[in-house]
């Protein structure tokens, strides 16, 4: 069994050999699914959940190395947080590894095969599909023409992954006097939308962009030191640096930037020279180098970029540059 402690200790609600029983459970917190054992291993598996209204959050070891396959018609999302162990993802063009500390997301479009190993220890949020696509609509202003699809795969590192953490211990840490109270739903509500934006804006999809572009809604201050980062993105930009020019204090422009864009200023800088030098290598004309391109970026040290661009596009810049059709012409 793991090792590290349950996040979900005080809300456990199982912990069976049975088969049948842990499907069930599983199905009803999270999706209904089809399970299978490998090498006919005996189960251990634990269990703690919490539900809010259609969000759910549930704590899970197997104890044994199993296959999960979701059905068709699981309309929900699931931000996956690997705390111990490892598995996979198996999509049919690509395959995603669960790393300690990585954050993993399946969206419901698109099917595949969920494997865990036996010291596996994963905490899942579950959001439904038209909870989180009506959130996207409202940010738009618009209704959305193709489903929400997130990237498989978000490292340790990422302020996404230490944002999901803290709200999950946060929703853990309410107690039934609050979600009983007069005030629950209204409260609830105000929490889980700024649980969607704040998905919506840390972990990329398909809609990034288009989020990016609505700047209509962003605070003067927000919307200057954005429009700085994004035609200085060669340059070393301190904090300091940003707040000057946005005319306000540090702090008001870092709060700022997580309130409303879902990033801190620097992490924001890092995804927008990662997506800058991902499309000029894209576009690449035969004769250019990884290395040009990367230090055109203001990038210092291409090693430790190029293993975090690999952990974000599932390959590595110099597999992007020479799979690209102006290249390889």
């Amino acid at each position: 069994m793991a090792t590290t402690s349950f996040i979900l200790q005080k809300h456990g609600v199982l912990h069976t050999d049975s088969q049948d029983t842990i499907r069930e459970r599983v199905a009803h917190y999270l999706c209904p699914h089809h399970m299978r054992l490998f090498d006919g291993q005996p189960l251990s598996s634990k269990m703690s959940a919490i539900s809010f209204d259609q969000l759910s959050i549930i704590e899970l070891q197997y104890g044994a190395d199993v296959e999960i396959d979701p059905e068709a018609e699981s309309n929900v999302y699931l931000f996956r947080v690997t705390l111990e162990g490892q598995g996979k993802i198996v999509y049919p063009d690509q395959q995603i590894d669960m790393v300690r500390g990585g954050v993993t997301v399946s969206s419901p479009c698109q099917r595949a095969l969920i494997q865990t190993t036996q010291h596996c220890h994963n905490i899942i949020m579950r959001i439904p599909r038209h909870r989180l696509e009506q959130r996207l609509a409202h940010r738009l202003q618009q209704p959305i023409s193709f489903p929400l699809i997130f990237e498989h795969y978000a490292p340790s590192y990422s302020p996404a992954t230490d944002f999901l953490l803290n709200t999950i211990r946060y929703f853990a840490s309410l107690s039934d006097f609050h979600l009983h109270s007069s005030t629950a739903a209204e409260q609830l509500k105000r929490m889980e939308d700024y649980l969607y934006d704040s998905l919506l804006g840390l972990f990329k999809h398909n809609y990034s962009q288009r989020l990016q572009l609505d700047t209509s809604l962003l605070p003067r201050h927000v919307k200057k030191a954005k429009q700085y980062m994004d035609q200085h993105l060669s340059q070393e930009i301190t904090l300091e640096t940003l707040a000057h020019h946005a005319q306000v204090s540090t702090r008001t422009l870092q709060y700022g930037f997580q309130r409303f864009v879902g990033l801190s200023p620097k992490a924001y800088l890092i995804q927008q020279r990662m997506q800058s030098v991902h499309e000029t290598l894209v576009n690449a004309r035969p004769g250019t180098r990884v290395t040009d391109i990367v230090l055109q970026h203001g990038i210092n040290n291409p090693g430790h970029f190029a293993s975090r661009y690999k952990k974000v596009y599932g390959i590595t810049p110099v597999q992007t540059l020479y799979t690209n059709d102006h290249h390889t012409a």
